[in-house]
């Protein structure tokens, strides 16, 4: 029984797919290469493809002219399309029917119903195989549609990378980051032209749309990538001779070939010059990806970003060249999926190396407006910091506080235990004074013993208050030199209160050092006592 009911659905199936041919066989077409200026001659022995509803078939072209025949039979209308990747010209002629050209990214005609043929003359740059496929008007609509928004989405990331990095660049002042929005920008327009979407928009510009004008940004792609990653991975720096007359050189060539091919016909030097253009790029490519691997194996910064942004590359090249009927998905769309990865790794790379010079930046500033002895700010970092506090009292208020502090016979320290200890004086007097100061109060040092110190307040009370509290604490204060030796020590402090913002730091300090020096002359200082044992 249960091989009855088999025999039976085979039957059944075997009679549903013969009714099935029966209807399709209704409907075919085919592509025939009936004329070619190659030397190889092939018109006595046609090579010939059929040409399966919605499945690409492959022709192998040789270089130069090569006259198609397309030979169809169709029930309904349909487009027969075919790639242009490296197809330097078009035309084509049919005395039988009208063929209608239709405004689409690959060169794309509308099919009439009926028996008819139609020849096809296409400029081939070098022998390849060439995709043909015919499909149904609604399925060919489809996928341009499909085809325009994948695109459309890559273009708009690639135009937000460019403005995104170029101004940051301008913003940390480094020429790298606009060769990496040149390189995205040059790519981007690379693939405009690959793709074809030029066609939808500008069907009458030949020279946009022309074969040797998408090689000339093909260079440019090279040419720019390798200059930004060279100077991203510090491989000129690690390398220079091997990048300038290796890396650099070889990509300039790949450049000034690109620009050759624009005055050039077919030829046999373009050919050569196309070729030779193909291998030193893949040799540039392979270079740069070694020693990218070695940065990376060093931990240079970005190294490893960048390395991972390659490799994807190159297997996408992979899957578009050597795997090219594993997946038509993959054929198409990995080079554009693997370039908006590596873009958007670049990026973050981009972005790590902005953080890095920006923290680099802060670091000098900082280390610019450092007294390095007794880390407070120096002169120019304490100017800095009152003219700020000036400028938030005129849009805010308040109360400005300046305290100039000096030490007392600070220089019969240096005499009598020498300068080790008058150092280690003076930063145990900046300590004291930062501890009695809020956290954002600034203090600096503006000479060998002289401190100043900067506050802006709500109310007089809080400033006076400030001021009296290190001028007790200063009055008195005991070092330990060692376990027997303690030094006694003070400072005198003059202050100024403002309550309205005064002309500028140098002003404040001249009054405030006034103040100092009546306080200092109107005191007697203590003197220091060797064997007195007070903790400070």
């Amino acid at each position: 029984m249960i091989k009855l009911f088999s025999l039976l659905f085979t039957l059944m199936f075997s009679s549903y797919s013969i009714a099935q041919q029966d209807m399709t066989d209704n409907e075919y077409c085919q592509i025939q290469l009936i004329n070619t200026d190659s030397a190889a001659t092939l018109s006595s022995n046609p090579v010939v493809a059929n040409l399966i509803k919605e499945e690409v078939a492959l022709l192998t072209l040789p270089a130069g002219s090569n006259r198609l025949r397309l030979s169809c039979r169709l029930d309904q209308q349909a487009v027969f399309t075919f790639g242009k990747d490296e197809i330097m010209d078009v035309s084509w002629e049919a005395q039988q029917v009208n063929l209608i050209p239709l405004a689409a990214s690959s060169p794309a005609f509308l099919l009439p119903t009926g028996t008819f043929s139609a020849d096809f003359v296409l400029l081939t740059h070098h022998q390849f195989n060439q995709r043909f496929v015919w499909k149904p008007i609604a399925t060919f609509l489809n996928y341009s549609l499909f085809n325009n928004i994948i695109m459309g989405v890559f273009y708009g990331l690639c135009l937000t990378l460019i403005l995104y990095v170029f101004f940051m660049g301008r913003v940390v002042g480094d020429t790298r980051f606009q060769f990496y929005s040149l390189y995205v920008f040059c790519a981007a327009t690379f693939f405009l032209l690959q793709e074809g979407q030029l066609h939808i928009f500008l069907p009458q510009q030949n020279f946009l749309l022309s074969h040797q004008f998408y090689l000339l940004f093909a260079g440019l792609t090279v040419f720019t990538a390798t200059v930004f990653i060279v100077r991203l991975t510090d491989i000129d720096s690690k390398w220079p001779r091997l990048t300038r007359y290796g890396l650099e050189l070889g990509a300039s060539g790949v450049l000034l070939m690109s620009v050759l091919l624009l005055f050039l016909d077919h030829n046999t030097l373009s050919a050569v010059l196309g070729i030779a253009m193909a291998r030193v790029t893949l040799l540039i490519m392979f270079g740069i990806l070694l020693l990218v691997a070695i940065q990376a194996f060093r931990k240079v910064q970005s190294a490893r970003l960048v390395l991972l942004s390659l490799v994807l590359m190159v297997l996408a090249m992979v899957f578009r060249v050597v795997f090219s009927d594993f997946n038509p998905f993959l054929q198409r769309y990995a080079l554009i999926i693997a370039f908006a990865i590596e873009a958007f790794v670049l990026a973050v790379a981009v972005s790590a190396r902005i953080k890095n010079i920006q923290a680099e930046k802060l670091l000098a500033e900082s280390q610019a407006n450092t007294d390095e002895l007794c880390n407070v700010l120096n002169r120019r970092g304490w100017n800095k910091s009152a003219n700020e506090i000036i400028n938030q009292q005129k849009l805010m208020g308040g109360f400005i506080c300046l305290l100039y502090i000096d030490l007392n016979d600070f220089k019969q320290i240096n005499d009598e235990w020498g300068h080790d200890v008058g150092d280690k004086v003076l930063k145990v007097f900046a300590d004291i004074i930062r501890h009695q100061l809020r956290s954002n109060d600034s203090i600096g040092r503006i000479g060998g013993d002289e401190f100043v110190t900067i506050g802006i307040f709500q109310n007089r009370t809080e400033a006076e208050n400030l001021a009296l509290r290190v001028q007790k604490r200063l009055q008195a204060v005991n070092l330990r030199i060692d376990k027997l030796t303690t030094i006694a020590t003070s400072a005198s402090v003059g202050h100024v209160i403002y309550d309205e913002p005064p002309k500028g730091a140098d002003y404040m300090l001249s009054q405030a050092d006034e103040s100092m020096y009546q306080i200092k002359r109107s005191n007697k200082h203590p003197k220091h006592h060797p064997n007195l044992q007070v903790n400070s």
